[in-house]
């Protein structure tokens, strides 16, 4: 008799096989699901070492998988004076201070997380130049596009009046030509590399608050978005001391303006260097716009009041070459597309990669689209297209309604974060938080996916209602769906034997709770490959 290690009866588990199935009771033997079924069937697997679960009636699911995130990044990022979540600009201006005064001997005073938007206009070096002056400063934003600098900051980054632009970034300037301090996109991503708390050194632990956070949250595999070779080799050694417990996809981003081949070339040599086991290099990220609030995000028609469209980081003849280069070395696409216009120039460049190289098992990915032109929303299926989406994001406030009706007008804002119009169009939804912009917890975005209300404004008017998806869609877009977009349906995304015992357990099942009180359940255990990473021990006994 081959009994199990572990068996877990007594519960509701969404499998995310085949017919989507639900059963009782699943066990467990080394890395591996041994069997799924009915409490009767799995029971008999259980010999006299083997550990008994009872989940009464709790939810199993496989272990969320987060299509688009920083995990590592957004721990640095971060840093160690948050600004998350603070959102009056004397509070934060005195975190800032706080900062300095605590870090007397770092070279650069550095904070993350910050709601820029709070100022109005974005904070000046006029305005941090008050808080801090003698040292220099960056704060960044918690959308991580946009960044702002005291005068030590711009002099110590070498940013003058005579300083250009670089190609896919903004210096802002006042009425006079100084510059302001406040930087957008590449602009600001040439400034990291001179902030010391943003060093590879630092790499090792966020990885590890990285793990701790995720785990806690059920989540058991991730697409890290944005990714060097020295946070690569961050991963690669974690992965060899046995420490990565999750399945990592890496991001290898492709910048514009370089040479595509060479880029292209310098990807494969790290895929063939590090890609191993959970640790898979198979993806080029491109970034083609940036976001609405510093009117970077790429628009097929002008922001309301202005001529201007927004920042297409590339034009569509290089985004063409890149896409054909990259797929025809094996490596699938993730594009960054925040507005119709970048969505436009992705699908084309798909188009144009599908008449080149014909078809194969492609799992391109378009992240964030926040706006699409309706004629392109069935371009999604007819391409194998999926659409990496953040549903936190469907819950504005409204004072972030009206800012991106300020932006958009009416219709377009109507038309915002269109994710049941693409599921309706076929398309496939892949489920991520895009942390440190907002929660990794996957339960407050799936919650807000199904009603488009703030979970802390219970009683608000859901935003663009008419896009609203069910809970078990939401299920499957961060389970089985993501697994499938990052190649990980070989081994997770769905309870079945054989596979790998990846999987969350909740203390609750939510499905016979009201879908407003999904936030309130709580993850008791995540396992990985077998190994129980995260534990409530009173939980689970």
């Amino acid at each position: 008799m081959q009994y199990a290690d572990t068996v877990y009866l007594n519960g509701t588990l969404y499998t995310g096989n085949t017919h989507r199935s639900f059963a009782q009771a699943l066990a467990v033997q080394g890395e591996k699901i041994l069997a799924v079924g009915l409490d009767d069937e799995i029971r008999v697997l259980a010999g006299p070492d083997t550990r008994v679960v009872n989940l009464a009636g709790a939810l199993m699911v496989p272990g969320f998988i987060d299509g688009h995130v920083h995990p590592m990044q957004g721990q640095q990022i971060l840093g160690d004076f948050d600004l998350s979540g603070l959102n009056e600009p004397a509070v934060i201006l005195e975190r800032i201070r706080d900062c300095a005064n605590a870090t007397p001997h770092e070279t650069w005073v550095y904070l993350g997380g910050a709601n820029l938007a709070a100022f109005g206009a974005y904070p000046t070096r006029a305005l941090l130049d008050q808080v801090v002056l003698d040292r220099p400063l960056l704060v960044i934003g918690y959308d991580v596009h946009s960044g702002c600098l005291n005068s030590k900051g711009l002099e110590l980054a070498g940013i003058s009046a005579a300083t250009p632009d670089p190609k896919g970034g903004i210096y802002e300037h006042d009425a006079t030509g100084v510059p302001t301090g406040v930087v957008h996109e590449e602009a600001l991503y040439r400034i990291c590399p001179l902030i010391p708390q943003l060093s590879p050194a630092g790499y090792p632990k966020a990885l590890a608050k990285a793990h701790a956070m995720a785990n806690g949250f059920g989540v058991t595999g991730w697409f890290d978005a944005w990714l060097d070779e020295p946070m690569i080799k961050a991963y690669a050694d974690a992965q060899r001391n046995g420490e990565l417990k999750v399945y990592m996809s890496a991001g290898l981003v492709a910048q514009p303006g370089g040479d595509a081949r060479e880029q292209i070339e310098r990807f494969t040599a790290w895929r063939q260097k590090y890609h191993c086991d959970n640790l898979r290099l198979h993806t080029v990220k491109i970034f083609i716009d940036g976001v609405p609030e510093s009117k970077t995000a790429a628009l097929l028609a002008p922001y309301v009041g202005s001529d201007e469209c927004g920042l297409a980081l590339w034009s569509q003849e290089a985004l063409n070459e890149i896409a054909l280069l990259a797929d025809t070395a094996g490596f699938d696409l993730h594009f960054h597309t925040l507005a119709d216009h970048a969505v436009r120039m992705a699908l084309d460049a798909l188009e144009h990669v599908q008449h080149h190289n014909g078809m194969r098992d492609r799992r391109a990915q378009l992240a964030h689209l926040q706006l699409i032109d309706p004629a392109d929303y069935g371009r999604f299926h007819q391409l194998g297209a999926i659409a990496s989406i953040q549903a936190l994001w469907t819950a504005a406030s409204p004072e972030q309604q009206q800012l991106f009706c300020d932006l958009f007008g009416p219709e377009r804002t109507a038309r915002n974060y269109p994710f049941r119009s693409l599921r309706n169009a076929g398309a496939m939804l892949a489920g991520g938080s895009d942390w440190s912009v907002s929660t990794m917890n996957p339960l407050p975005i799936m919650q807000t996916g199904v009603t488009h209300v703030p979970v802390d404004q219970p009683d608000g008017a859901p935003w663009n209602p008419h896009e609203r998806l069910d809970l078990l869609t939401m299920l499957e877009a961060h389970t089985v769906n993501s697994a499938y977009a990052l190649r990980f349906d070989d081994c997770t995304g769905s309870l079945e034997a054989g596979k790998d015992a990846s999987f969350a357990v909740l203390d609750r099942n939510p499905f016979c709770h009201p879908v407003e009180e999904l936030t309130q359940a709580r993850v008791v255990e995540t396992c990985f490959r077998g190994e129980v990473v995260y534990s409530e021990p009173s939980q689970m006994a």
